[in-house]
């Protein structure tokens, strides 16, 4: 009967020190989620009123430790969290360790004492994320740029109108619904959203997923010429949606139905990452006065490594566009360049212009989930120059008028570089003087610049401004760019050796005045064009560069979504 009952006393004791410690657990876990549930007001107060009023006293809050916990299955979890201070950029947890006595019964009679201290700690983290992507994406249709761009994956011919393409443009979708789409296509129903965002797939299963959603509607025509392609490559679902931490891991659920894109643009991003590299080549109608013909060679530069083109992140986070370079034969109307010079008649006008815009990269720096008002900062983004320098220097754009050599212009890898510019032939003149017609007469040019630094350090978002897209880099400097390259002092005009050799006969037996207006066209010439192709120009490259979505000393930031306050005890 004595040892029962001791037994009874040690059992009585021992249950009711287990109810105490995971009592006084459950109270260093409310305070722990309190004070992060305030990081941004007050949290120290919130813990302590969330202590107090669970019948412990303030003073039993032993200590309370701010910092940042970032989730690593390779690290143990008693090291994911690093102390830090409230005020750090990317504090986003607490540390609770509380202590009490708890009550002995009849221990007391064999220990001495009433009571025996117990201690609990807790971490708690919040995780705020937002999704964001950056840069090149089509801003309007042109057919003529779009067909070409699929016609280099599938191998075949299209003749898809913009009206087709135009029907995947006003189709929204979330990426929640295309990634289970996406899933039942490539036989991952039973995987993790992290797995399927990391498979390799091919351009035939992001056609067949757009359309497996059944939320296109009008013409499917496009996803239907590429599932009957006969030729597609693969890429990695992470190069169009990026998860940049295990944080984001976690909550893929949550996140990506949170996120809304067009159809258009998952499928012409997949295009784009499948042609990096590759030279392509169309024919566009601009309709802009002035231009007869526009002939357009594309390559789209390799991403940086595990840049999607959305990104799902927290603060950290980096998104990355692409170096472009477009090499465009311009075919301009003779009239532009009317009155040149008494019996001088322009056969042909033809302007072979080279441009190389570098990439752009931005990185989350900050997210208030405090922000509540419309006009609050939600989100703020690193967009110094320094991220803005491409591998062609301190600038975002250059400029050339001349011929390279195919192999210098299609290799990426290496900037252009401008010694390696030649002279090309771009205007055709005749001669009536005297009787005598010279229809041989040719002018080459050249000439080059590069301009454009970023220097806004930072973009931020509102929470009005959630959904929208905004530009930061150098205003207007593509206007000032092409005045730039026509400028006279830049200008290299000179006689083509053909029409050159042939001159040199004639000439001596044509009379001083003769020579004195084939100088004097050499001389006006350069003053001419920047008043007569300015505009022309201009207008070309700004109208390519709106199809392409490219903003050139710019870049398009837009905040797709954020998603705050996902508040998780993580120890």
């Amino acid at each position: 009967m004595t040892v029962a009952i001791g037994f009874l006393a040690l059992g009585v004791d021992l249950g009711s020190l287990y109810f105490e410690q995971k009592t006084l657990q459950t109270r260093a876990d409310m305070a722990a989620v309190s004070a992060v549930l305030n990081l941004d007001d007050s949290p120290a107060q919130n813990a302590q009123d969330t202590v107090a009023g669970n019948a412990l006293a303030v003073a039993d809050l032993e200590t309370l430790s701010y910092g940042r916990y970032l989730y690593d299955a390779a690290v143990s979890p008693e090291a994911r969290f690093t102390v830090g201070d409230l005020t750090d950029t990317g504090t986003n947890a607490a540390e609770v360790v509380l202590t009490d006595d708890a009550p002995l019964y009849f221990s007391s009679l064999f220990l001495g004492s009433n009571s025996t201290p117990l201690s609990a700690s807790a971490t708690a983290a919040r995780f705020d994320f937002a999704s964001f992507s950056l840069g090149s994406r089509l801003l309007s249709l042109d057919e003529g740029l779009l067909n070409a761009l699929l016609e280099e994956l599938l191998g075949t011919s299209l003749s898809l109108t913009a009206l087709d393409y135009e029907a995947l443009a006003n189709t929204n979708i979330d990426l929640l619904t295309f990634t289970d789409a996406l899933a039942n296509r490539i036989d991952l129903t039973a995987a993790s959203y992290e797995d399927i965002l990391t498979s390799d797939i091919d351009l035939l299963d992001v056609a067949g997923a757009l359309l497996d959603t059944g939320l296109v509607s009008g013409s499917t025509d496009v996803l239907t010429a590429i599932l009957n392609g006969v030729v597609s490559s693969t890429l990695n679902a992470s190069q169009l949606i990026a998860i940049d931490g295990d944080n984001v891991a976690l909550q893929l659920e949550d996140v990506l139905g949170e996120v809304s894109v067009s159809a258009l643009d998952i499928l012409m991003t997949s295009v784009e990452i499948l042609n990096q590299d590759h030279y392509i080549e169309a024919s566009l109608n601009l309709d802009i006065p002035g231009v007869l013909d526009t002939d357009l060679g594309l390559i789209v530069g390799a991403r940086k490594a595990g840049s999607g083109w959305i990104t799902l992140g927290d603060r950290g986070a980096t998104v990355h566009t692409a170096q472009v370079r477009l090499k465009l034969l311009l075919d301009l109307s003779p009239s532009l360049l009317e009155g040149i010079g008494e019996g001088v008649s322009v056969l042909s006008l033809r302007l072979p212009l080279y441009a190389e815009i570098a990439s752009a990269t931005a990185t989350l720096a900050d997210l208030n989930c405090d922000a509540g008002d419309a006009d609050d900062v939600v989100a703020r983004f690193d967009t110094g120059f320094a991220p803005m320098t491409g591998t062609t220097g301190n600038h975002v754009l250059e400029l050339f008028l001349g011929e390279f050599d195919a192999p210098t212009f299609e290799d990426t890898t290496t900037p252009l570089d401008a010694a390696l510019l030649e002279p090309a032939k771009f205007l055709d003149l005749e001669l009536s003087l005297l009787l005598i017609t010279i229809d041989l007469f040719s002018l080459n040019i050249k000439s080059h610049v590069a301009t454009g630094i970023s220097e806004q350090p930072e973009t931020e978002f509102l929470v009005s401004q959630i959904g929208e897209t905004q530009t930061y880099g150098v205003e207007g400097v593509l206007s000032s760019t092409v005045a730039s390259l026509l400028d006279p002092d830049n200008l290299e005009i000179s006689v083509s050796n053909d029409s050159q050799s042939l001159l040199g006969g004639l000439l001596e037996l044509l009379l001083a005045p003769v020579v004195a207006l084939v100088n004097l066209i050499l001389t006006t010439l350069p003053n001419m064009l920047l008043t007569a192709l300015l505009t022309p120009i201009d207008a070309v490259l700004d109208a390519l560069f709106n199809l392409l979505g490219i903003g050139i000393g710019e870049a398009d930031l837009t905040l797709e979504g954020v998603s705050c306050g996902k508040v998780m005890l993580v120890r």
